[in-house]
């Protein structure tokens, strides 16, 4: 056979595998379409769903709290964005996805002022809540991202910045005479401090961006005196100071005539700084809650001594958390000159720090209004002594209908100064039931909870239990047990 003849042949092969391929080819496509066709026939019963069910589902997508940015593809919203069409457009057309913009560390986003622009137009009109940590003033878009911060203040209704005092003063700067917030009511102002801030924030002129605020009734403040910020004081109702002095506690009391809920975390007083302060008397406020706070430095605010120097006549809710200095003596001497018609008393201490050893003095059984006792992991000596009287003295805490244990040591602890559960149990059975029955003079019990902070399920014979049961099956609200559950 001649070359040419053998050539041929071979073209002529290739041709016939090339056929017999597109033939399997024009196969293959032609049961693809036929798949997908069956496949685009498939109503998914997610895509039935009306767009504004769809819309609301997406809305309990969102994440309760968020460890870092919005702009994260793996939570809501912008995960929603990501399944489908469909999903993507109803998404972008939900206004109040896009009402929370939250932003940490500002440094590391460099389209911040298209993203948030972005965010806000897709909030369309809804109120906006804006959280942003870290630096501003250094951003190499920040003016571009003042333009839209400016241009969408009118509808911010919360706003929090944890800033350095630099970027608060730039911020304030930038912005002065141009900026109003009609809508704001909720203001949260965090100031960064470390070991190379060069400024003070007691250095620094008030920052008077907040002034133009005429809705603004909730106030936080970390880190800084309240005179830090310019605002309408006499508005604000609800107020906390972080890492506060004694002295920044009693100036924000003195500045908010219409204050009614305060909360502080104090540094305790130096040497005899109390004989320098005069007592700041609030006649409107009705609830204080003391708690312990820890600064960047590893400062911890923990002090109550902020009780000797205020009288708070109106006060409903006193609530003592997480300190580790309790001194009942403090709380005595404010109960004694205050003589508040307290109705709520919560003191919890600091995890780790002594149980609570509450004297029942005069001051403190004399709250003849109080309504509500919470005493977290409570000492032996305060449970003896309780309920040795509470259940024949109509004088206790006459108006009483919540009593709680919380916090309280587990049967598998061993601690020496603590009641545990079984303590307190055998102590309140018999007063609880001759208190609700028939103490003449004292409110009905309406709620006894003990609550352990273990984890291993309490157990206990049937006869510990009944006279618990017993309440529980007369209508009273009676919860003895884990976090978990109750075992009545």
């Amino acid at each position: 056979m001649s070359i040419a003849a053998a050539l041929r042949a071979q073209i002529s092969d290739l041709s016939s595998a090339i056929s017999r391929q597109q033939e399997l080819l024009d196969d293959m496509q032609t049961r693809l379409e036929h798949l997908q066709n069956q496949l685009d026939s498939i109503a998914y019963p997610v895509l039935t769903l009306p767009p504004e069910m769809t819309s609301e589902i997406f809305i309990h997508c969102l994440p309760a709290k968020r460890d870092i940015d919005v702009v994260n593809p793996e939570e809501a919203p912008l995960l929603l964005m990501h399944v489908c069409r469909a999903w993507r457009h109803i998404a972008i057309s939900t206004p109040a996805l896009w009402t929370a913009f939250d932003i940490c560390q500002t440094a590391g986003l460099h389209c911040l002022a298209e993203i948030a622009q972005a965010w806000f137009e897709r909030a369309r009109k809804c109120p906006l809540s804006v959280s942003i940590y870290g630096s501003l003033s250094a951003h190499n878009a920040f003016d571009a991202f003042m333009k839209t911060f400016r241009q969408n203040s009118r509808q911010m209704a919360s706003l929090e910045l944890h800033m350095h005092v630099e970027d608060f003063r730039v911020v304030d700067l930038h912005l002065f005479e141009v900026f109003d917030f009609p809508l704001l009511q909720k203001l949260s102002v965090r100031v960064l401090i470390d070991e190379d801030s060069e400024e003070d924030p007691a250095d620094v002129n008030a920052i008077s961006m907040f002034y133009n605020a005429p809705l603004l009734h909730e106030v936080l403040i970390s880190e800084a005196l309240p005179s830090f910020v310019v605002l309408p004081w006499q508005q604000i109702t609800k107020f906390t100071g972080e890492l506060y002095s004694v002295e920044d506690c009693l100036e924000a009391i003195s500045l908010m005539p219409n204050l009614l809920e305060c909360t502080f975390s104090a540094f305790e007083l130096e040497n005899d700084d109390a004989d320098e302060l005069a007592v700041v008397s609030h006649p409107n406020m009705q609830y204080l809650a003391l708690l312990t706070t820890t600064s960047i430095l590893g400062k911890r605010a923990s002090s109550v001594e902020v009780l000797t120097l205020i009288r708070l006549p109106a006060l409903r809710t006193l609530e003592i958390l997480d300190t580790d200095d309790f001194d009942e003596e403090e709380l005595d001497a404010f109960l004694e000159l205050s003589s508040p018609p307290l109705r709520k008393l919560t003191v919890r201490p600091l995890e780790g720090a002594n149980s609570i050893q509450l004297q029942l003095s005069p001051p403190l059984v004399g709250l003849t209004s109080l309504i509500e006792l919470e005493v977290w992991r409570p000492a032996s000596v305060f449970v003896d002594v309780f309920f040795e009287f509470f259940g024949w003295d109509s004088s206790m805490f006459p108006q009483l209908l919540k009593l709680s244990f919380l916090g309280v040591a587990g049967l598998e602890e061993d601690m020496s100064y603590e009641a545990d559960v079984y303590e307190i149990l055998c102590n309140a059975a018999e007063p609880i039931a001759k208190r609700r029955d028939t103490v003449a003079g004292c409110a009905q019990l309406q709620s006894f909870r003990v609550v352990s902070r273990g984890t291993f399920d309490l157990r206990f014979p049937p006869e510990d239990l009944l006279p618990f049961s017993v309440l529980k099956e007369s209508g009273m609200d009676v919860y003895i047990g884990t976090e978990r559950r109750s075992i009545v």
